[in-house]
């Protein structure tokens, strides 16, 4: 049906094997994987017996020169490992096909909010929403709904959940992406939606790793103004080994042992090196120490070497071209990485490593099969229109059917995304209980302010979510999705206000403070929206880069609260950001009655907003950050170059970042990490703590690796098989092909027939599998001792209000300083319960191995302190209701 599929049924091939020199991708012996992600799926006959599912696709036989038959195996090919393209495919990133084993281009589409670039999809509330609800269960549910219309839209790979940026910097542009400032929260939520997308038989794809904590500087060549065209290397994010460990790597544990298939390295450089091609970042830390059996893919154009990056340990590339040189055909791979097998600069078992890791979740996770040719995307990012050119980019090929139109929504995906958004709006004041909004209190005259709540003059779809003129769904760039419709908060509360006899008044001017004035002079109960955006850093809006340029509110929006807080004695703001906002200007003005905070909602942000206000829904969010009271006491965002061409960004609070900053300086802040009010209360009382397992100090040695098997010998083609094919071949303009252009290949890198098979492997790095896995590796997520259960925490909570409500009752941990010093307190626990007045429940915690250790870098390796461990249970990071101890001695 497409131009592609034609064209792919030429592709040269590329054999790839198993070899002994096959370096990470060996299921270790004592691995205890997750159940998404089994050892069984690298068998052999597994792979023969899943793939035999395809009548269309059957396995082919392999000969030599000889015709002697070798053996039957499953053959993937150089041309999975690159993207073909911006825009030559449906999808944001589509590599090469695979005719002769059936499999199509591989789909790969943002996002982690659901699926972009389409219509008829739901908008999910976003990462940091999720965040919010504290609610294990439900995030699991919120990613099985985003993955289930990711597979009804034919999505193969889907790119997320966001678990970088970690939240470090409260100006962040993509911090509504992720689920908070803490990593233990980010993974718990991560893992939860790995594993709810991948249930749904599409691949989740984790990003970013790592250090990407702002959008500023982030990719060369992406900004020519304030100087910035000078730059000459992305950002250089500075973490050390125990912040690296203990902070921005520990989500990734997670993922990994929920069995993520992907991983997207990012834009910024770590300590000096580009991501993409950190061989520490991705050979050792991700594929070593955390045993990743997936595949690695480079954010969009974040590749910048060819066979460095190979080496390295990157084994996708997308969409395929360097950077800004789009629908050129220009790659750093395609026929550049064939040439360089043939060359021997990059060996062919580093080939068979990324075509394996690519393959392999497709085999290994349940519920995934590998796409067929009748199994690609019924829709274009391209384009909503039904009919179409080929390739509209590339302004090729015929008209053909672009769109199927195909609804992947559902009454699950609507529940879903709007119980999502109900429990993660954060009550954050509620000066004598003015709400839940009540006529009988003599609330009769409700004045709706701010355009905040409104449609945008612009709409709810302007390209990639860039408008910024009305409600807030969410923040711009490639996590954005299309609002199918939107519910706006004005349209919400005046629909309550209707059903209850109430009158509403309305004001979207921001600026008209004379208007407001008078309108909340009349009001008895005044409700104040405002707002505050950010979003990815190739877009910018009013000067933010990405990153917000300020902590302050949008539009006029401080003066708005004050103007409208003089007229009326009940006033309740309702902010929505995607972070933290300052709000010492009028937080304690004594009319602001009631202070609500909402991070960007999706489609149902007016409802989810209304039904708490007026008492419908029992607010249960809690805070996944925290609020200062001065700017000073956040992380700033490097925005000036200073002369610099290469930019340095030290990440000088260590492991202190967020509450930990707070704790360990004893800064007070406006709202702490964990804060969220209800409209009834709770207690929590008969803590127990008993002991499952005695832990050790040291971490045991893990299992030997299972013995590698080797199945056949390299078989690399004549050079003149892989030349491209002149005669009768129309290439497309941009299309990227793994052709040779030429045989003349070990001219390349002026290789003597002496040096040929030495690779020029990183500084550190050993291409021979190991006999044995490092301290501590050894299983999915590191060392399988690091997983098991050391303790077991539990707690009785009682509503003692007069409506049901929820409560997040969240365990925190004093680790002790015998060896190194840590937080105060650190999150290692939350568990959310429903519980109807009067009634009781009793929750559970475990505590594991890892959440007692620190990383010492001395000698590098995961340690239990002997010492005393204060094990607290509480409401907020500030908020302490239970506290009990363990010793753990000599």
């Amino acid at each position: 049906m497409y131009l592609f599929h034609l064209i792919h049924a030429l592709l040269f091939v590329v054999p790839v094997i198993i070899s002994d020199q096959n370096v990470s991708f060996t299921i270790r012996s004592d691995f205890a994987p997750s159940p998404r992600l089994t050892s069984e799926g690298l068998d052999d006959h597994v792979f023969r017996e899943k793939r035999s599912k395809h009548a269309e696709a059957p396995l082919f036989k392999v000969e030599d020169q000889d015709d002697q038959f070798i053996s039957e195996a499953y053959y993937p090919c150089l041309n999975l490992t690159t993207g073909v393209g911006w825009g030559s495919g449906p999808c944001v990133g589509n590599t090469g096909s695979v005719p002769r084993l059936g499999i199509p281009n591989l789909c790969l589409q943002d996002g982690p909010n659901g699926v972009r670039f389409t219509d008829f999809v739901t908008h999910f509330p976003s990462g940091l929403a999720a965040g919010c609800t504290f609610n294990k269960g439900l995030i699991y549910l919120r990613g099985k709904a985003i993955g289930r219309e990711h597979r009804k839209k034919g999505v193969h790979i889907a790119l997320g959940p966001v678990i970088g940026p970690i939240g470090l910097k409260a100006q962040g542009g993509r911090n509504w992406e992720s689920f908070g400032a803490d990593p233990y929260l980010q993974g718990v939520c991560g893992a939860a939606t790995v594993e709810g997308m991948q249930d749904e038989g599409v691949i989740a794809t984790v990003r970013h790793l790592i250090g990407n904590e702002q959008e500023h500087f982030r990719q060369v060549g992406e900004w020519d103004e304030n100087g910035w065209d000078k730059l000459e290397k992305s950002l250089s994010s500075n973490i050390g080994d125990r912040a690296m460990h203990e902070v921005y790597l520990w989500p990734f544990a997670n993922v990994i042992r929920a069995g993520a298939g992907g991983i997207m390295c990012g834009y910024n450089s770590v300590n000096t090196t580009n991501c993409c091609e950190n061989s520490y970042l991705m050979n050792y830390l991700i594929k070593e120490e955390l045993a990743f059996q997936g595949f690695i893919v480079s954010d969009w154009g974040a590749q910048h070497s060819g066979v460095n990056s190979a080496l390295a340990g990157l084994d996708m590339t997308m969409p395929g071209e360097v950077f800004d040189d789009w629908l050129t055909g220009k790659s750093f791979w395609g026929p550049l990485l064939t040439r360089a097998v043939y060359n021997k600069t990059v060996s062919q078992s580093r080939l068979n490593d990324m075509c394996m890791r690519i393959l392999a979740p497709f085999f290994a996770i349940d519920g995934c099969n590998l796409p067929t040719e009748d199994d690609t995307p019924n829709f274009s990012s391209w384009t909503h229109h039904t009919y179409g050119q080929e390739l509209p980019y590339q302004h090729y090929g015929p008209i053909v059917q672009k769109n199927w139109h195909i609804d992947a929504r559902s009454e699950f995906s609507d529940n879903t995304a709007l119980t999502v958004a109900r429990e993660s709006i954060v009550l954050l004041k509620n000066s004598d209980k003015h709400l839940p909004i009540d006529k009988s209190d003599g609330v009769r005259r409700i004045l709706i302010a701010g355009q905040g709540a409104g449609i945008d003059p612009d709409g709810f779809n302007c390209k990639d979510q860039r408008c910024c003129g009305g409600v807030l769904t969410s923040g711009w760039g490639s996590a954005a999705v299309n609002n199918p419709t939107v519910v706006t908060p004005y349209e919400a509360i005046a629909k309550k206000c209707r059903d209850r006899g109430i009158v509403a008044d309305y004001c979207s001017n921001n600026w008209d403070l004379e208007t407001v004035g008078d309108l909340a002079d009349y009001a008895d109960l005044s409700i104040v929206f405002v707002n505050a955006f950010s979003g990815e850093g190739y877009i910018y809006v009013d000067n933010n880069f990405g990153d917000r340029k300020n902590l302050s509110l949008w539009h006029n929006g401080d003066e708005l609260i004050e103007q409208v807080a003089c007229k009326c004695h009940k006033t309740v703001v309702v902010v929505t950001s995607p972070g933290p906002v300052n709000m010492e200007k009028w937080i304690e003005h004594e009319n602001v009655v009631g202070v609500i905070y909402a991070a960007p909602l999706g489609q149902f942000v007016g409802q989810a907003i209304a039904d708490v206000l007026f008492g419908d829904t029992n607010p249960s969010g809690k805070l996944p950050f925290t609020i200062a009271r001065k700017k000073q006491h956040y992380v700033a965002v490097i925005d000036d170059l200073g002369g610099e061409v290469c930019p340095q960004d030290n990440f000088d609070r260590d492991i202190y970042i967020d509450y930990r900053f707070f704790d360990k300086h004893n800064i007070k802040p406006r709202f702490e990490f964990g804060f969220g009010l209800s409209y009834t209360f709770f207690k929590v009382s008969h803590l127990k703590i008993t002991e499952i397992c005695p832990p050790s100090e040291y971490l045991p040695y893990p299992s030997d690796y299972l013995p590698i098997v080797k199945m056949l010998e390299d078989d690399v083609c004549d050079p003149e098989d892989a030349l491209f094919p002149h005669d009768d071949f129309d290439p497309c303009p941009g299309y990227i092909y793994p052709f040779l252009y030429n045989d003349n290949i070990m001219s390349v890198d002026d290789y003597d027939n002496d040096e040929q098979g030495k690779y020029d492997y990183p500084c550190g790095y050993d291409p021979d599998q190991a006999s044995c896995p490092s301290l501590n590796s050894g299983g999915l997520g590191g060392n399988p001792a690091l997983w098991e259960v050391l303790y077991e925490v539990s707690a009785e909570v009682s509503n003692e209000g007069k409506v049901k409500g929820g409560y997040v009752c969240q365990l925190y941990i004093e680790l002790p300083s015998t060896i190194l010093p840590s937080p105060p307190k650190i999150l290692r626990g939350f568990e959310k319960v429903f519980l109807e007045p009067g009634k009781s429940c009793k929750i559970y915690f475990n505590i594991l191995h890892r959440d007692l250790s620190i990383w010492d870098p001395e000698s590098q390796q995961w340690i239990i302190q002997t010492g005393t461990y204060k094990i607290y249970l509480a409401s907020s990071s500030r908020k302490v209701e239970l506290c009990g101890e363990i010793d753990i001695g000599c």
